[in-house]
């Protein structure tokens, strides 16, 4: 049984020379190091190490090089947007500039704007209990107002409280 097995090893290593012998003359060392079969004769290869550095630092040389082409791409991007900012906003200044000396000639009348003062709450109630009383009429019924309450405008309508409460269920 010793000698079968040991002219099977003596086989496998001839093999695997013949193929590194052959992957050596047709591509080079990385044929000839995938050639080897195992991973502990590929590491035990003197080339194999060399081989790996530099198949790491290519890789690292193209991710560094591809990531300065898009910083200098957005660069450019950023650098070109602002050229166009600032010609839009020196339009806007010219288009300004010129804008108050056409209007300049005809002055407009000042007139007073009213303010609104929190004392009319009698006209208002008058103004709702008149058109309360011009809808009653309408129907023949009459109604009577006993309370006018302001509407806070921080409140939400229930139908917003609905929304709010459905979408903020928890699952």
């Amino acid at each position: 049984m010793n000698i079968a097995y040991s002219i099977l090893s003596a086989a496998a290593t001839v093999e695997s020379a013949a193929s590194a012998a052959e992957a050596e003359a047709s591509g080079g060392i990385i044929d000839r190091i995938q050639a080897l079969g195992t991973a502990s004769e590929q590491i035990k290869d003197p080339d194999y190490w060399g081989s790996v550095g530099i198949i790491t630092i290519t890789g690292i040389l193209i991710v560094f090089c591809i990531l300065a082409i898009l910083i200098f791409f957005f660069w450019l991007l950023g650098t070109i947007f602002k050229g166009v900012d600032k010609k839009k906003k020196a339009k806007a200044e010219a288009a300004k500039a010129v804008a108050p000396a056409a209007a300049a000639p005809a002055p407009a009348p000042v007139e007073e704007t009213a303010e609104v003062v929190d004392d009319s709450d009698e006209e208002i109630m008058a103004v709702i209990s008149a058109a309360i009383a011009a809808y009653a009429e309408e129907e023949g019924t009459s109604y009577t107002i006993r309370n006018v309450k302001r509407r806070d405008s921080r409140t939400r309508s229930a139908w917003s409280l609905a929304g709010i409460g459905e979408n903020t269920r928890p699952f």
